[in-house]
């Protein structure tokens, strides 16, 4: 990770899901919401975005056109029923586009995570779900940047770390929050919540409280509370908005 590990205790690539998940998906969201662009919130190619990957840059077209650093991170493809790391480079991208997928790598030898340290990892799921968790783990450990999606018309879906003064993090956002946690549930990424949500609160800036089998995340704009059984499964997710109280 860029500053520290999120969590004391890294075993498995699941442990790393849960640290980074959460953060990749506001982050994502956020990167969509500031560059006002419907791609690539979605599944196709589309006019909101152009890349160059010979530039190394991603142009996205909405309201205004902004132009940002491309790292390729790795693509999930439905062929060969596998997901390819970036710095195996079978694209022949240049060296700056791959460059900053390697810290995956050495983060992987570090915890020893076979997924992280191994080219060319078989599909456990869609292609699209599989290339989200790995980006998702890609936008921690070799950022802190938010991570974006394309996926072409066969079915593979390519991943990118963005990176650009225009794509800042703004401030922690409860109202994000609030759509953040219900999709990563429905999406069934995360295995230990109370884990997942200490490390979203602190790589986003949240002020956590915890009482009774719930972890509330506060923040400038409201708070979100996530009520948790004793095995700490999200049992309830609720979300208000307004000023937080000092």
């Amino acid at each position: 990770m860029t500053d520290a590990a999120p969590a004391p205790s890294i075993a498995s690539l699941q442990d790393v899901i849960d640290d980074t998940y959460l953060f990749g998906l506001d982050r994502q969201r956020e990167t969509m919401d500031l560059t006002q662009s419907d791609g690539p919130y979605g599944d196709k190619y589309s006019s909101g975005y152009r890349t160059d990957m010979t530039g190394g840059t991603i142009t996205f077209v909405g309201t205004d056109e902004i132009t940002v650093r491309a790292h390729f991170v790795g693509s999930a493809a439905p062929g060969p029923k596998s997901w390819l790391w970036g710095w195996e480079n079978v694209n022949s991208f240049p060296e700056p586009v791959v460059a900053r997928v390697a810290a995956v790598r050495e983060f992987g030898q570090r915890f020893g995570i076979t997924e992280l340290t191994t080219a060319e990892v078989p599909l456990t799921a869609e292609p699209a779900t599989v290339a989200r968790r790995f980006a998702a783990a890609a936008s921690l450990v070799a950022g802190p940047l938010p991570f974006v999606t394309f996926a072409l018309e066969n079915g593979t879906v390519l991943t990118f770390l963005v990176e650009s003064p225009a794509l800042e993090p703004i401030p922690a956002s409860a109202i994000r929050a609030g759509s953040v946690l219900p999709e990563a549930a429905s999406e069934g990424a995360i295995s230990n919540w109370p884990r997942a949500l200490r490390a979203y609160a602190q790589w986003r800036g949240f002020t956590v409280a915890e009482e009774g089998g719930a972890i509330t995340l506060w923040a400038p704009n409201g708070h979100v509370e996530a009520k948790l059984d004793d095995q700490g499964r999200l049992t309830a997710l609720s979300m208000s908005a307004g000023p937080t109280p000092a």
